[in-house]
């Protein structure tokens, strides 16, 4: 049951049904074709995992049911039983409501750590419903409700230049289908690589002008308006709308007005004011749908853990590079080979991680990014009940975890890819509230593999910013663009947000619903917000804590 703009099913003669909900180029012929002599339901899985796009498939054979999302993990699956019957959805919020579902406080606690580790990051907040980890399908109807894998990353590792014509192939793929099926369509411009490549894609493949959207900084340092400028100016097709300063709210303005329901506390929700400038304008365009960069960062950026993966059969090449880092981040020598050289597996990290929540927080880009992880923190404003509770949680998982890859690169790069779709999910969802859809074409899976099959020495690199990109794009955007050497950063805006708005923050903890819970200390929290440059502010994790405390408000 739904209501979807885009959806496509079909039924052939050997009693199998499929339905693809969501952002595909295959229409229902194109699919009865492609299912007519397929005869077990295990076939029709994989003959859609090789389909282009983005989307759900539910395929159904003589009664038993196959249900995923996407490999990336920007569309989910939830599961839970009502008496003998098993019910999916799409969003775990939905399944709650239906259920009546308890809130999990314990879970709800784990938010509030600056990140949360795998497995805990896929678990919903509500007693009852369980999470569909990205990558696997679920399996119900007439056997036994399960799980199993149906997508592993490539393990095809091409050259570069190989790969980034591939990957050039495959966005060019996921934007023109888009752009046809919507017709209408509009796109972000920040000046970054990301965008810029959408936007230039988008363009070429839209009959009519496309309207690019560009917020500028109140950071007078950050020359993202420049590049998006430049952009604006060298491809063709493109109507550049570039917001007023005045119409752009500040960093955390506005949180009392934001509007739900989404189905995880994750910080892209108080970003909503912001997120969201301009799109009535696009409307009033007739945009029906608008394309952003997101996901690029994720997929394109290589993780720098290949390099530790890579001192055993390439020493002299790894050692090279991590030296690099090192030289970029100020990093001792000590810290380095102790990371290096740790050899713990990865559930005795995350047991010894529990014991160290409440410890300071690790320098920003340290060397803990060739570990399992960045070791997560609690604030200082949290309730040693909370606290205890968190600790509790990693170690139950710890008893069995696992880490989502056979290598600390791998873990590493499903598990920023999957924070990424993530935080990006909640954000379709918020603009599917405000009547215009986004696309993240970065996102499909097809993209992913293309980025991901490339030879991992060649795409992680600290001596260039995404090279895999700028070799698929070149000309196709400016070649400036391609020699930029700056990124915009909006740690000003962020700031300014925080002093101006502190005195309506220190109302908002004064009715605080975590407060209520027993999670966190309310009148700590309003001492720190009235001092907008104290540390625990600047670096305390206020971000994951305000979401959780917005997003009770609004469930």
């Amino acid at each position: 049951m739904g209501d979807w703009l885009t959806s496509v099913q079909a039924r052939n003669g050997h009693g199998l049904f499929v339905a693809l909900i969501g952002h595909t180029p295959v229409g229902q012929r194109e699919l009865e074709a492609h299912i007519a002599d397929v005869r077990d339901i295990d076939a029709l899985d994989r003959l859609t995992a090789r389909l282009p796009g983005d989307f759900h498939a539910v395929v159904e054979a003589h009664g038993e049911i196959h249900a995923r999302g996407t490999a990336g993990g920007l569309r989910r699956l939830f599961h839970a039983t009502v008496g003998e019957v098993t019910v999916s959805a799409n969003r775990a919020d939905t399944l709650a409501r239906l259920l009546d579902a308890p809130l999990d406080e314990d879970m709800l606690a784990l938010r509030l750590l600056d990140f949360v580790p795998h497995p805990l990051g896929d678990v919903p907040l509500w007693r009852g419903v369980h999470a569909v980890v990205p990558g696997d399908l679920l399996r119900f109807g007439r056997g036994r409700t399960g799980t199993v894998r149906w997508w592993e990353p490539p393990h095809t590792h091409v050259p570069l230049v190989e790969g980034a014509e591939a990957l050039r192939e495959a966005l060019d793929d996921a934007v023109r289908f888009r752009v046809a099926a919507a017709e209408t369509v509009s796109c972000d411009l920040s000046g970054g690589l990301d965008s810029t490549t959408i936007c230039a894609l988008a363009a070429r493949a839209s009959a009519e002008p496309l309207p690019a959207l560009t917020m500028p900084s109140r950071d007078i340092g950050d020359d993202d308006v420049h590049w998006a400028r430049l952009a604006a100016s060298e491809i063709d097709g493109l109507e550049h709308i570039l917001l007023d300063i005045d119409e752009i709210p500040l960093f955390y303005s506005g949180l009392l007005d934001v509007t739900g329901p989404v189905d995880e506390p994750l910080p892209t929700i108080i970003d909503q004011p912001r997120q969201l400038v301009g799109h009535d304008g696009l409307l009033a365009r007739g945009s029906r749908l608008h394309f952003t960069g997101m996901g690029g960062d994720h997929v394109l950026w290589g993780h720098p853990a290949h390099h530790r993966d890579l001192l055993t059969t390439r020493p002299l090449k790894a050692l090279r590079s991590i030296r690099g880092y090192r030289a970029q981040n100020r990093w001792s020598l000590r810290e380095t080979v102790s990371v290096l050289t740790d050899r713990r597996p990865y559930g005795q990290w995350l047991a010894d991680t529990a014991d160290r929540i409440t410890a300071p927080r690790p320098a920003p880009h340290s060397p803990d990014v060739f570990a399992w992880d960045i070791p997560p923190r609690l604030p200082t404003w949290v309730t040693p009940d909370a606290a205890d509770s968190v600790g509790r949680k990693l170690r139950e998982a710890a008893a069995t975890a696992e880490p989502r890859g056979a290598t600390h690169a791998l873990h590493n790069e499903l598990q920023t890819l999957h924070h990424g779709t993530r935080a990006t999910r909640v954000l379709h969802q918020v603009a599917e509230h405000s009547g215009l859809p986004l696309a993240s074409p970065f996102l499909d899976d097809r993209v992913i593999a293309a980025c991901w099959s490339v030879r991992s020495e060649e795409r992680t690199t600290p001596w260039e910013f995404k090279p895999l990109l700028k070799t698929a794009m070149r000309g196709h955007v400016p070649d400036a663009l391609l020699r930029r050497t700056t990124k915009g950063e909006a740690s000003v805006d962020a700031a300014n947000g925080l002093r101006e708005n502190r005195v309506r923050l220190a109302e908002l903890w004064r009715e605080s619903h975590l407060a209520k819970a027993g999670l966190v200390d309310a009148e700590r929290l309003v001492d720190i917000t009235l001092r907008p440059s104290s540390p625990e502010l600047r670096h305390g994790g206020i971000d994951a804590t305000l979401a959780c405390e917005i997003w009770l408000r609004t469930i």
